[in-house]
């Protein structure tokens, strides 16, 4: 049995491996240009998150109204899990935001 397959769920030892070299700065550079891509990737892929989410409460409701689901529940869970996804992203925009303002204030 290898120490990947431990648990049976979720990334195993081997795939943290892989993460962590692709990850590792390459010889001579100092990885700040891929911790601002990074960075910029993680925001496209929760504007996508929350888009998805969206797209999934609006489908839920036009299946409700529709007819073609007869469970409320569904509609209203999709609903919150898009709501709560833009609350965040907007929280964490307003941060940014305040963070470069401060970092605008600064006098050199």
């Amino acid at each position: 049995m290898s120490i990947d397959s431990i648990g049976g769920k979720g990334p195993g030892i081997g795939t943290i491996r892989q993460l962590r070299e692709q990850i590792k700065p390459q010889d001579g550079q100092s990885g700040t240009a891929e911790k601002g891509s990074g960075f910029q990737q993680a925001l496209n892929e929760a504007l996508q998150e929350i888009n998805r989410l969206s797209g999934n409460a609006d489908a839920e409701v036009e299946n409700l109204v529709s007819g073609r689901s007869q469970s409320p529940h569904g509609a209203m869970i999709a609903l919150e899990k898009a709501d709560v996804a833009f609350q965040l992203m907007n929280a964490v925009r307003t941060k940014i935001v305040r963070a470069y303002e401060e970092v605008m204030r600064t006098q050199v």
